[in-house]
């Protein structure tokens, strides 16, 4: 596949842009995975090179199928590159999340990826240039990154030191180096020296599964190879986690059933955090999700201290009122490919 670059200006010179490939993962969760592409669609309306890769877990839930035929009929209107949709008729509970990333990563075109779990929104706009300066001037050194916020609690633990050329940025030396999960930015040199995902998993967490896998064998390669990879984090973080239950989480699908608190946006859009411009201000410390977030139409989940609430629900504890059954057998409307994109991609 031929990659198409358009310029952008940097520090007063031109500069190509990359091709970004965003991929977003979702099952039976469309109100988080709308306002995560609707909200990365306007936050990065500005930088044009990129491709999305939308990859549908055997969803059942109503408006899914209908949501992905609006992207099909819309997308020249956004500015993307491209567009691919893969529907997966059947459900693999310890493997789907990781066959998922797999996916996108063998798809992708770009030369940065950036596979989402489709859980969090997108709060600053024109965040993409910056990310991209990121991996140019940081060449070697950037093992992912991060694009979330990050609890206050948590950022008072980190151990941050800043980045030696991309201003705004530090690296957390307390954190792996590449995360195990997606949710963040990856050079696509850095996921093909250490492989794919492993789609063998006895569990989709606690252990055997394939996000403590990728850790590990991440590790093993950046200490057998002599690395210098950290894991960045943005001064101002470009994306929150979208927490609908009050107790501090989102809503979570395990088997065929969705745990936790789960509702549309409160207004009559896609979004639940409302999008802010870059700040001017040089920042020596990162902004936590407490200073990011700002709800439309909801309150945030604020313990008495001032932080952000964080208590995941846990399925072996939860009780028949923290979840729903989800339908089992998901309906799978086939959509017909768009001839542009058929034309360009054999071109």
């Amino acid at each position: 596949m031929v990659e198409r670059h358009g310029d952008f200006c940097l520090g007063g010179r031109q500069v190509t842009e990359p091709l970004v490939t965003f991929g977003v993962i979702n099952c039976n969760r469309l109100h988080y995975m709308r306002s995560c592409i609707e909200s990365l669609i306007q936050t990065t309306d500005r930088y044009t090179n990129k491709e999305l890769i939308v990859v549908d877990n055997a969803s059942t839930e109503p408006g899914t199928k209908e949501y992905f035929q609006t992207l099909r009929q819309n997308w020249k209107n956004y500015h993307l590159l491209r567009l691919e949709i893969i529907e997966n008729p059947t459900r693999d509970p310890s493997n789907e999340f990781a066959k998922g990333l797999n996916s996108v990563v063998q798809r992708a075109a770009g030369t940065l990826i950036c596979p989402l779990q489709g859980d969090m929104q997108f709060v600053e706009n024109d965040w993409l240039f910056r990310f991209v300066k990121l991996f140019e001037v940081e060449t070697g050194y950037v093992g992912c990154a991060m694009l979330d916020a990050q609890r206050r609690v948590t950022l008072k633990s980190s151990k941050l030191v800043p980045c030696g050329y991309a201003k705004q940025f530090f690296y957390d030396l307390g954190r792996p180096p590449v995360a195990g999960a997606g949710d963040v930015m990856y050079d696509r040199a850095v996921l093909e020296a250490l492989g794919p995902w492993s789609t063998s998993n006895l569990a989709h967490e606690g252990g055997n599964d394939s996000e403590t896998e990728f850790l590990k064998r991440s590790a093993e390669y950046v200490a057998a190879n002599k690395k210098k990879w950290m894991c960045a984090m943005a001064a101002v973080p470009p994306a929150c986690a979208i927490y609908t239950d009050a107790r501090g989480t989102n809503a979570r699908i395990r088997g065929n059933r969705r745990y936790g608190d789960y509702w549309a946006p409160k207004n009559d859009g896609n979004l639940y955090y409302e999008i802010k411009e870059t700040p001017d201000e040089f920042r020596m410390d990162p902004l936590s999700i407490e200073q990011m977030a700002h709800p439309i139409g909801f309150t945030a989940p604020i313990g008495f201290d001032g932080g952000w609430l964080k208590n995941p629900i846990r399925p072996e504890m939860a009780t028949s009122r923290e979840y729903v059954e989800l339908d089992e057998k998901p309906k799978i409307m086939k959509i017909a490919e768009d001839e542009y994109l058929k034309d360009w991609m054999n071109g």
